[in-house]
């Protein structure tokens, strides 16, 4: 992810992974571009505009100090990536499971060819990011994940659209799987 710093004027990202990232053109964010802080995610994320800057985990602690201190809005953010993402865990995936994770999607008003569409673009990137990496995940794959799984499939303008629609897809508005739990 790069590296942060957390301090009282705002927070600067060096060398952050995403080229198409705000962050990566104007490379200090203060409290009054941040709409609000996901610091239950994994990692935690800030959003800013339409789009979900990672912050490392390590730095969740100075996160919400800062939070706390500019008055930003903790929010528990979907897991829409993490659902689309599971058949590509190193984990069984049965119909049963696939009929249970479509009609949570569709909370986030995706449709079941909406879904199928979006898998089969990651589908072989995700395979080599999770097995041929031998990360052999088998808890949670999400946003980061998949943009560190396709960037390295498309070229900078490609990217920039994948970027643009993962983005859509995270902030899609519905409801967390009912086992996540927040906490502080």
């Amino acid at each position: 992810m790069g590296e942060v710093l957390i301090q009282p004027a705002g927070i600067t990202f060096t060398a952050y992974p995403f080229q198409p990232a705000l962050v990566c053109k104007q490379t200090t964010i203060t409290a009054s571009d941040i709409i609000n802080i996901g610091i239950n995610a994994a990692p935690p994320s800030i959003r800013i505009g339409n789009e979900l800057i990672f912050v490392p985990a390590t730095l969740k602690r100075e996160l919400l100090f800062y939070a706390n201190r500019h008055q930003i809005p903790l929010v528990e953010r979907g897991y829409v990536w993490d659902l689309l993402l599971e058949p590509f865990l190193d984990t069984e995936y049965t119909p049963e499971t696939h009929q249970r994770l479509n009609g949570i999607l569709a909370g986030y008003g995706l449709s079941a060819e909406t879904i199928q569409v979006i898998r089969e673009e990651v589908r072989i990137q995700m395979l080599k990011y999770n097995f041929d990496t031998m990360l052999w995940e088998w808890v949670s794959l999400g946003l980061l994940d998949v943009l560190s799984a396709m960037r390295p499939k498309y070229d900078t303008d490609q990217f920039a659209d994948f970027y643009r629609r993962a983005m859509e897809i995270a902030l899609l508005p519905g409801k967390s799987p009912p086992s996540v739990k927040s906490e502080v």
